[in-house]
């Protein structure tokens, strides 16, 4: 199966569509349909499975639109862009790296030099020198001109703001993982091929939290997987996550564990193993807030898709927060506790001074690491406090550090394309999606011989029972029996049920299983029970 025909297929059976077409379109926005949404929520089913409940990490759901500052002290103001050329004569606007074989891998000294002399695809006259463009999409918050913000290029921003609070919530204890599952937004210069490059799309992301002395171990389990990998410099790989670890090709225990984690996720979905690698970021292609990164990608009509990727953050976005912010992001090192001399509020002088904004005062700085003549934000005004309000107290206190962060960060719109165009099988009579179970947008299709001798009431009073007990169940009397089979293996429905006049005499019905069609008689309550996941 192609591009154009996953295309086709998603448009005409209610997966996905270009948005806004009513208006002439809008590139790189997609609607999803009520067979799409279901494949999505059934993705989500699983990822939170596997990352929420049994890894045991802790959800959340963040903001869509942060202020400037956030975005200035995670480097996404200063570093996330493209590089941009524009056509001297059309006006047509490229991405440069999309424009040059390789171009993607190439810093931005090659790509310059490469796309020097090259022609407009459109018109094939001559380029502009390239520029960089900032991705984010840039809003104002509030009346009039309002505080400038920024829709979010990724939803990790948010569990990065959250980690002293989820670290209440889990007591105090690391290694600890945050999750959200959202939407993000990017400016592309260029979006294309439907939801694949797309301007607004789902992310479902992790930080993993860890002090550096303190790395999570790889565990059996996830050591056993097997993997194929694309190392930075050429050399492909099929082993154990576990060998590729201990032979240096994966630095860290916390990477080699996600990768085993994606790997797993993927393949459960219904990604084939044999279509999917992880290939390692060269150096002038890492983000700014990465020291190791590995892309999951799936192999389709298209080449090797991104879907995935696995970076190791370092301390890079905790400590941008805790410098920039009046929070503390840093936590205390056990074992390297001694006597210290800080700096601590004297109530009673800030009360008598401030009066009412003493309060406000108190609690600004609780969370910071207190010193004479900090500045102190109270109702737009900015307050020194001088050592005339502090005083030195002698405590036992510990070291303190930023946590490191690995993150596994998947793209939601990408992986149901690949799973779509994997999925898809062809033979002598019939094509149609192979899901598994888990991932199709039914358990069940049920479906009635003929609309009369009350078989269709029937088939509806089986429905009703099925959905009572959790199966995901889809109605259909429209047409041959045959046809009807053949529309829902089309959208990868797993089981398919019929109910004839037999069934009115003895209670049982025709369970089909959708890729060995094989058909068997068996009670509606076994049938009912064979559906449910």
């Amino acid at each position: 199966m192609d591009f154009q025909k996953v295309i086709a297929v998603a448009t005409r059976r209610g997966i996905f569509q270009p948005a806004f077409e009513a208006y002439g379109g809008l590139a790189g926005f997609m609607d999803y349909g009520p067979v799409g949404v279901r494949m999505r929520r059934r993705i989500l089913e699983v990822w939170r499975k596997h990352y929420v409940i049994d890894a045991g990490c802790l959800e959340l759901d963040g903001a869509l639109i942060g202020p400037e500052s956030l975005f200035q002290a995670s480097g996404h103001l200063g570093e996330f862009d493209d590089a941009l050329v524009d056509c001297k004569s059309c006006g047509k606007q490229f991405r440069a790296d999309h424009l040059v074989k390789s171009g993607e891998e190439m810093s931005r000294e090659e790509l310059s030099n490469a796309i020097t002399g090259t022609a407009c695809p459109g018109c094939g006259e001559e380029l502009s020198e390239m520029s960089s463009f900032n991705l984010m999409f840039s809003t104002g918050v509030g009346a009039g001109n309002g505080s400038p913000g920024y829709l979010r290029p990724e939803t990790a921003q948010s569990i990065f703001l959250a980690f002293p609070w989820l670290l209440r919530q889990n007591r105090g204890k690391l290694p600890m993982a945050g999750a959200q599952i959202g939407r993000s937004f990017r400016n592309e210069i260029s979006p294309r091929q439907g939801p694949l490059r797309m301007r607004e799309f789902t992310q479902m992301e992790v930080e993993h939290f860890f002090l550096p002395s303190d790395e999570p171990k790889l565990s059996d389990e996830l050591r056993n997987i097997t993997i194929n990998l694309l190392t930075a410099n050429g050399n492909e790989t099929n082993s154990t996550v576990g060998e590729a670890f201990d032979s240096g090709i994966i630095g860290s225990s916390l990477v080699a564990c996600h990768l085993a984690r994606a790997q797993h996720f993927l393949v459960t979905i219904g990604v084939p193993s044999g279509k999917l690698r992880f290939r390692q970021h060269g150096s002038n292609e890492m983000a700014h807030y990465s020291s190791d990164c590995w892309d999951g990608e799936i192999n389709t009509s298209l080449g090797w898709i991104e879907t995935i990727g696995v970076a190791h953050r370092g301390d890079y976005d905790l400590s941008a927060h805790g410098k920039a912010s009046s929070k503390e992001f840093r936590v205390a090192i056990p074992g390297t506790e001694k006597e210290m001399e800080t700096w601590v509020p004297d109530i009673g002088k800030l009360g008598k001074k401030f009066k009412g904004d003493a309060k406000i005062i108190l609690e600004a700085i609780k969370d910071l690491e207190l010193k004479p003549n900090i500045s102190v934000d109270v109702n737009g005004k900015s307050i020194d406090l001088t050592t005339e309000y502090m005083s030195l107290k002698t405590e036992r206190r510990s070291e303190m550090v930023y946590p490191n962060v690995v993150e596994p960060s998947f793209g939601l719109d990408r992986i149901l394309y690949c799973l779509l165009e994997s999925s898809w099988k062809v033979d002598s009579d019939r094509e149609w999606i192979s899901l598994p179970q888990s991932t199709s947008p039914y358990d069940l299709l049920v479906a009635p011989l003929m609309t009369k001798d009350g078989l269709d009431e029937k088939a509806h009073e089986i429905l009703k029972a099925a959905v009572n007990v959790g199966v995901d169940a889809y109605y259909d009397e429209a047409g041959s029996i045959g046809r009807r089979y053949a529309r829902a293996d089309e959208i990868g429905i797993f089981f398919s049920m019929t109910i004839d006049h037999q069934t009115l005499e003895d209670g049982t019905v025709t369970l089909r299983e959708r890729d060995s069609k094989n058909q068997s008689r068996v009670s509606i309550e076994d049938a009912i029970n064979k559906v449910r996941r």
